[in-house]
């Protein structure tokens, strides 16, 4: 007889399968999971619907953190390739940065060593209304402990210009557990 028991922890699901032998192995969760993450804007409230992301997949760590009425910051530079300028911002919270100028493991690994919690990339094409990027490893060797997702282009120029037409420096976001299904 055979059965498989799986258990959640700590971004990790242990797999085991019982086939006379039982053979036990730990993968991150996000390679079995592999689907698309919704996090929601709180505050401004003109932008303050769920919004569809795919999480790295191969890099940093999953979403099993829960994360209610956290900042979102955006990077200046906006490509976060360089020095980040508003570095007081930074710590404890997200940070949202362009695609473009450089790798997205470069970009996260900026954004962590300025102490961000998560990072969101948008596409650089305003007009990307549906494709999501898959953000891979560059093979740098760069480890990278914080989660990061990737939205559209169109959603991050529009949570980008909301944000400069209210004259506000960031944005209050939301997410829970994994398990969360669309709104």
């Amino acid at each position: 007889s055979s059965s498989i028991n799986a258990e959640y922890g700590d971004g990790v699901v242990s797999l085991c399968i019982f086939v006379y032998v039982v053979v036990c192995v730990e993968i991150p969760a996000w390679k079995i999971f592999d689907q698309d993450i919704y996090f929601k804007i709180v505050d401004p409230s003109e932008i303050g619907y769920y919004y569809r992301a795919s999480p790295a997949k191969n890099f940093g760590r999953g979403f099993n953190k829960y994360f209610e009425h956290t900042l979102l910051v955006v990077a200046d530079p906006i490509s976060g390739c360089t020095e980040l300028v508003n570095l007081h911002k930074i710590p404890g919270n997200f940070v949202m940065v362009e695609r473009g100028e450089c790798s997205f493991v470069e970009k996260i690994a900026r954004c962590e060593e300025a102490g961000a919690v998560g990072v969101i990339v948008y596409d650089n094409n305003p007009d990307n209304r549906s494709n999501l990027v898959a953000m891979i490893d560059d093979d740098r060797g760069v480890d990278i402990t914080i989660p990061s997702l990737f939205i559209v282009g169109s959603d991050g120029f529009h949570i980008r210009r909301a944000l400069e037409r209210n004259f506000l420096e960031s944005a209050i976001i939301k997410r829970s557990y994994k398990h969360d299904v669309r709104p």
